[in-house]
């Protein structure tokens, strides 16, 4: 076990050294996918030095070599590394690329089925228009604030409006919370083998980043929030992460926040994430967001053909792994099991899967895996986002186990005090010893010295003796 701190370390440098701030690859992003902190200038240079580097002809030079020696099925892994990779905005762009192609096919499947009837996309954008709102003061009042803003501080409008070409969005509040740990994954994976229908399991490369799993203590914070179909409703029959029923949701609390749709007809500012409560356990199942901070204590209420609702979240802990694209009901599907493999691989980390009470209809192996946790599904990006730069997580409950576990910190810590303490103990005992050296020394010396005196004594008695005898004669 002491060798994974090494490996690890050894992998970070390694990864750390390819992607150097004056590499090409670098410099490449800089001038095409950088957002922030970068001028037309300096576009311009960055994109002349990489044309410069001699190791862009070298990599292209590699790249091509692997997909002609190796075919592009076995070696484009090892051709997009080369070109583009790990931690580069185009490496997370082409991961994000390849979750598309099979989520867009899922939702296209999804808008195409016969439960929305022949309308299709026509009846998605009807219903969340029905829930497109606005105050008492009307559009011209929502145009008026955004103008206001924009004057106020043109360098924010700016970045709100970049928000659409970012992973994270900026100038928006977010939820606190404490991170409580980080876990990685190996980079082989293993994947099933499609071809011919065999389903056998082989340890094949991939260039997919395996994430990591993040351990957060979230602080409690209220939130404004909108039921969604429940199991059983005729709304839930195509599923239940839908265009049609996260659209409406969505709507709805866009309207009270930011168009004024609430009985004050107050305006505020939108927060992120989007979250999804996939609450099995009793049933509820909303979004919601958090309240911006200087309306938590008191929102203004919401108006009566409203949905809206207020909540107050308690702290709580999840695990949590990101994905990108968009939400659909079988990708959620897909990341609910990786989340439990990473958690389940990740060992003993001093936290658990909190287990709910199932319910007594869930009497199939999939849905009893799923009812007994509460999972939550965040959304960070607006609507507009460009979709191959959405960022989401999925995310479940966890409680405290009774295992105690130690991070590699504090054992290092402690084996500091440990050895400080035991040197201390040296330092003691040699004192120790050094003083009871001594002590016996002087006891020897003055028995010694006792010993002398008596001899002394013994000799000048006799001495005496001697002399009285002579004397006598």
């Amino acid at each position: 076990m002491r060798r994974l701190p090494i490996v690890l370390w050894i992998f970070l440098i390694s990864t750390t050294n390819a992607l150097r701030g004056n590499s090409w690859q670098k410099r490449i992003d800089r001038a095409f996918l950088q957002v922030d902190g970068i001028t037309p200038q300096g576009r311009f240079r960055s994109f002349q030095r990489a044309l410069g580097d001699p190791e862009l002809r070298t990599d292209v030079s590699k790249a091509i070599k692997v997909v002609q020696e190796k075919g592009f099925g076995k070696g484009h892994p090892e051709f997009i590394e080369l070109l583009w990779p790990e931690g580069t905005q185009a490496r997370r762009d082409l991961e994000a690329i390849n979750a598309l192609t099979k989520q867009l096919t899922e939702r296209r499947d999804e808008v195409q089925n016969s439960n929305y009837g022949s309308q299709g996309v026509t009846d998605i954008i009807r219903s969340s228009q029905e829930n497109l709102r606005f105050g008492k003061e009307g559009s011209l009042a929502v145009v008026s604030s955004l103008l206001e803003q924009i004057q106020s501080d043109p360098n924010r409008a700016q970045r709100l409006a970049s928000n659409v070409l970012r992973n994270f969005p900026l100038e928006l509040e977010s939820p606190s919370y404490e991170l409580l740990g980080k876990y990685s994954e190996g980079v082989g994976e293993k994947v099933d083998s499609e071809s011919d229908g065999e389903e056998e399991n082989t340890e094949k490369k991939s260039f997919l980043t395996i994430p990591e799993l993040e351990l957060r203590r979230y602080d409690a914070f209220r939130s404004v929030s909108v039921p969604l179909p429940n199991p059983g409703s005729s709304s839930f029959q195509d599923g239940f992460y839908t265009l049609k029923n996260m659209g409406s949701a969505l709507t709805e609390i866009f309207s009270y926040l930011e168009l004024g749709d609430n009985a004050g007809s107050t305006l505020m500012n939108m927060t992120t994430p989007f979250f999804i409560s996939d609450a099995a356990i009793d049933g509820t199942n909303k979004m919601f967001v958090k309240l911006p901070q200087d309306q938590e204590s008191n929102p203004p209420e919401s108006v009566e053909s409203s949905r809206v609702a207020f909540d107050d979240i308690p702290e709580k802990v999840m695990a949590t792994l990101p994905f990108p694209g968009i939400c659909t009901n079988e990708e959620i599907k897909r990341q609910k099991a990786k989340l439990m493999t990473r958690i389940e691989t990740a060992g003993e980390i001093g936290w658990k899967v909190k287990i709910g009470d199932l319910k007594e209809d869930n009497t199939k192996e999939h849905n009893v895996k799923e009812s007994n946790h509460e999972f939550f599904v965040l959304q960070y990006n607006a609507p507009g986002t460009l979709p191959w730069r959405r960022l989401n997580e999925i995310a479940v409950i966890m409680e405290k186990t009774n295992i105690e576990v130690i991070s590699e910190a504090k054992v290092e810590s402690d084996q500091k005090k440990a050895e400080t303490t035991m040197d201390e103990g040296d330092d003691i005992e040699t004192s120790a010893n050094e003083a009871e050296v001594k002590s016996d020394q002087k006891k020897t010396e003055s028995i010694l010295d006792e010993e002398d005196v008596i001899k002394t004594e013994a000799d000048n008695n006799e001495e005496s003796s001697s002399t009285t005898d002579a004397d006598n004669e």
